[in-house]
């Protein structure tokens, strides 16, 4: 009977073996029970979700002003990254931000190319976010651009599908750029460039605004723009895209005179490890006035100076001597007469 038994457990483990086998494969597949991989979501016994903040990187390049020093020029062709978008090397304040700027206001300095141009660059730019989102720009090859939905749209003035229609800078210039409620003026070196009656011309500009328009939104918004930078700032702040141009000479102010911003300030450890220098001279400052020394001059008196040594007359007579003895010993012998035998 215990034979009997034993036989008939025996034969029901061989039957449910290769079950037992395809339910534990099937469980191990399914990433269960049979060796579970479960994925650490770093949630602890009590359920609590996993934190999953991102660790912000600091940006190696990042500014930092309270190692701002004055300057007298910025080389806006400084930038750390190599590839992608470079960050700003040069930010403030908004100098015009709170300010009455209904009247206008006016934007000065001196630019002078360091390398080669590249005229989508950014020389300056004012951006503005949340209610006064937006930005204007000019860049190194003469173009003036504004663009905020919420005042009165976009012009761009002095270009022709993305290309340069004229560079006013070439070797160097003072530009001056005026905004008023009735439109803008650019100026190089006190010449007019353009004004904004370019933007009624599709071969030279483009834009909400035209000729005629009300240009009080500008000057309303830049009023409430928050960010100045130089050397960053347009659309295209990318590599490739940097400004290689030295400025100097920086007098913004309203249109009534009173001046917001004229002095250049830049973080000069930052500025050291892009491998520039704080600093730079302003080249247009470089002409020095030439003035002659005060020099106490005396009346030199000839007669008061002593001389020491021999004379070289004595013997200067003596070759005078020799050679008028001489001179006329061959005169003597040139002239005289001659007879000849006859033949």
């Amino acid at each position: 009977m215990k034979k009997k038994l034993m036989g008939m457990l025996l034969a029901g483990l061989l039957v449910c073996s290769p079950s037992a086998l395809v339910f534990a494969t099937e469980l191990t597949e399914e990433g269960t029970a049979a060796g579970e991989v479960v994925e650490d979501t770093g949630a602890g016994e009590t359920g609590e979700m996993a934190d999953t903040t991102t660790e912000v990187v600091e940006n190696e390049f990042a500014i930092n002003p309270d190692n701002y020093v004055d300057v007298e020029v910025l080389d806006l062709s400084l930038h750390g990254e190599t590839s992608g978008d470079f960050t700003p090397v040069y930010a403030y304040e908004n100098p015009f931000l709170g300010k009455d700027t209904s009247k206008g206001v006016v934007f000065e300095f001196y630019v002078k190319p360091t390398w080669e141009v590249h005229e989508l660059g950014t020389i300056f730019a004012i951006v503005g976010t949340g209610d006064y989102d937006g930005r204007i720009y000019f860049t190194p090859g003469s173009y003036l651009g504004y663009n905020s939905g919420l005042f009165g749209g976009y012009y761009d003035a002095n270009l022709y599908n993305y290309t340069i229609v004229t560079d006013y800078i070439q070797d160097g210039a003072k530009i001056r750029i005026e905004l008023l409620p009735t439109g803008f003026a650019v100026y190089a070196n006190d010449q007019l460039c353009y004004d904004q009656t370019i933007l009624d011309d599709e071969t030279r500009a483009a834009g909400d605004y035209k000729g005629d328009s009300d240009f009080s939104p500008v000057l309303t918004w830049l009023s409430g723009a928050q960010t100045l930078y130089f050397g960053y700032g347009s659309w295209w702040n990318a590599v490739g895209n940097e400004a290689n141009v030295n400025l100097s000479e920086v007098n913004f102010r309203l249109m009534d005179g009173t001046v917001v911003m004229n002095k250049l300030q830049a973080d000069k450890v930052l500025i050291e490890k892009l491998g520039g220098s704080v600093d730079l001279k302003n080249e247009t400052a470089q002409k020095t006035e030439i003035k002659l020394a005060d020099v106490n001059v005396e009346i030199f008196d000839i007669k008061s100076v002593k001389y020491e040594g021999s004379s070289v007359l004595p013997a200067m007579g003596a070759v005078v001597a020799v050679v008028a003895v001489a001179a006329l010993a061959i005169v003597l012998v040139v002239t005289k007469k001659r007879t000849y035998p006859e033949e």
